[in-house]
C-alpha cells in the first residue's frame, strides 16, 4: 500500500470512530431518555466507572462513584431516574439535550466533553457537562468511564404539565 493510501485509509478509520463515539453518546440518551437499563448497560464497558457530582442537593445519597456496568445501572440509574420513567410519578421524568462534544481519539481510547441540559421529573432543569472515557471493544465503542457534573439547577414553576414519553413516540412507525 502507498503512502496516500495509508493515510487514506487512516483519516477514514478516523472519521468511522469518531461518528462510532457519537452513536455510542446518542445510544446513551434515547436509552436513559426511554427508560431501557438493559440497553443503556450496553454502551458502558463491564468494569466503567461512572462519577456523579452534583446531584445530592436534589437527590441525596447519588453523588459518588459506581464501579461496574451492573452498579451503574442498578445503584444509580434505576434510583436516579427509574422510579420516575413511567412509574407512579409520571412517564416523562427525563429529556436530554446534549451539545457540543469535543472528541480528543488516540487509537482505542478517545476522551469527550459534551454539555446537557436536562428536565427530570417535568418540574426541574439540570445543566452541566459530561466527561467520558471511551474505549473500543470488538464490537463497538463503549464509555470506560463517566464522569456527569451539574453546574446548574432550578426548580420550573408551571402548571398543566404533559406531554408523551418517549418510548411512545419511539413506537409509532416512520
Amino acid at each position: 500500500m502507498d503512502a496516500s493510501l495509508e493515510t487514506l485509509s487512516a483519516r477514514v478509520q478516523r472519521l468511522e470512530d469518531l461518528e462510532a463515539i457519537r452513536s455510542t453518546w446518542r445510544d446513551y440518551c434515547m436509552r436513559l431518555d426511554s427508560g431501557d437499563w438493559p440497553a443503556l448497560g450496553d454502551v458502558f464497558t463491564k468494569d466503567a466507572v461512572l462519577e456523579m457530582d452534583g446531584l445530592d442537593p436534589i437527590s441525596p445519597g447519588l453523588d459518588g462513584r459506581y464501579r461496574g456496568r451492573d452498579s451503574i445501572i442498578d445503584d444509580f440509574y434505576v434510583r436516579a431516574v427509574g422510579a420516575v420513567v413511567g412509574g407512579a410519578e409520571g412517564p416523562y421524568s427525563t429529556g436530554h439535550i446534549s451539545t457540543n462534544m469535543q472528541v480528543e481519539l488516540r487509537g482505542d481510547e478517545a476522551t469527550t466533553l459534551a454539555y446537557f441540559f436536562e428536565i427530570v421529573a417535568d418540574d426541574r432543569v439540570l445543566i452541566g457537562t459530561y466527561q467520558h472515557r471511551f474505549r473500543r471493544e470488538a464490537d463497538r465503542w463503549r464509555f470506560a468511564f463517566l464522569r456527569i457534573s451539574v453546574r446548574y439547577r432550578a426548580r420550573l414553576e408551571g402548571t398543566d404539565f404533559g406531554g408523551q414519553p418517549l418510548t411512545a413516540v419511539l413506537a409509532k412507525p416512520v
